[in-house]
């Protein structure tokens, strides 16, 4: 087959597929009075995001983020959580389907939709590409290739100081709001996806760092960064009501149903969950801190002890 004629079809089948995602989207946001539609939709989507990760992973391959797997699935996961926190909705809650919804205590909705998938897999990629791009722009920064032989640093352009600059205020706004609060969630979620962004920033480098020296127990690194960030998440202040970061998962919250549902069926008071009238989560920013507290200290006194 000639070169021209399958480079043509090709054109075509991409343009099919991306007409059907779209299709697809449409339909979980628009809608329907049954079920069937919004499950095919979901299996195109999620087939749709199987097919670019082989394009996703030839690029990875070629970038100094292949040699951290863990991270690059972090980074995906939580964007695709964060992502799905912030999808609209639209009317009733979300329905997309999942064993957990042929309980009794989950009230069906007269329009299917589900807002969230499309969210979730677009998070996926854009955690997964952050790593990608953070990991070849720090890289090239600190002046270490792939393979971890020293090369001469890159000069940073003038404008990285007025990003800087810009992404240091909008820091600044997003742990206010977190601490201020808000009559939504949603700008929660927004500030925490930035301040998850700005983490995945410097947590980049600080991971080169550590694989300069050669002396590093990893370990002990990964226990000081947990310990730092349990411990500043207990100390964070409580403005007014509890914290409320996020809610509980599906699975958590049809267990708490169906134990509220046996309460009421054998006669025992339930207290029913009220949602604060104003959202805050203090503990976010302060558990970051804690967590890059907790590393550096480790790396400082691993370095420190090696060398004396």
């Amino acid at each position: 087959m000639p070169p021209t004629l399958a480079n043509g079809k090709m054109r075509v089948v991409v343009v099919i597929a991306v007409l059907l995602l779209i299709l697809s989207i449409r339909t979980l946001f628009v809608g329907y009075d049954s079920y069937t539609p919004l499950l095919f939709a979901q299996l195109y989507i999620g087939l749709f995001a199987i097919l670019m990760m082989f394009p996703t992973l030839a690029r990875t391959n070629s970038s100094a983020a292949i040699d951290h797997l863990i991270l690059l699935i972090v980074a995906g996961a939580v964007g695709a959580m964060l992502f799905g926190l912030a999808a609209p909705r639209i009317g009733e809650p979300n329905y997309c389907g999942g064993r957990y919804l042929l309980s009794s205590v989950v009230r069906v909705p007269s329009v299917y939709r589900c807002t969230q998938t499309p969210f979730t897999a677009a998070g996926w990629f854009v955690g997964w590409f952050s790593v990608v791009w953070m990991m070849d722009w720090w890289t090239a920064r600190i002046g270490v290739d792939p393979d971890g032989v020293p090369v001469t640093p890159e000069q940073s352009p003038p404008w990285v100081g007025v990003v800087v600059v810009l992404a240091a205020g909008l820091l600044i706004l997003a742990i206010a709001k977190l601490f201020v609060g808000s009559s939504s969630f949603k700008p929660i979620v927004i500030s925490e996806m930035y301040i998850a962004l700005i983490t995945l920033f410097f947590a980049i480098p600080s991971l080169l760092r550590a694989e300069q020296s050669p002396s590093v127990d990893w370990y002990l690194l990964f226990v000081g960064a947990l310990v730092g960030a349990v411990l500043f998440w207990n100390i964070a202040p409580q403005v007014g009501e509890p914290n409320y970061c996020m809610p509980l998962p599906r699975g958590l919250r049809v267990i708490r149903d169906l134990a509220n549902e046996i309460s009421r069926t054998v006669g025992v008071p339930v207290a029913t969950p009220q949602l604060p009238k104003v959202f805050r989560c203090t503990t976010v920013p302060f558990a970051v801190v804690g967590g890059f507290a907790g590393w550096w200290l480790v790396l400082w006194w691993s370095v420190g002890r090696k060398s004396g």
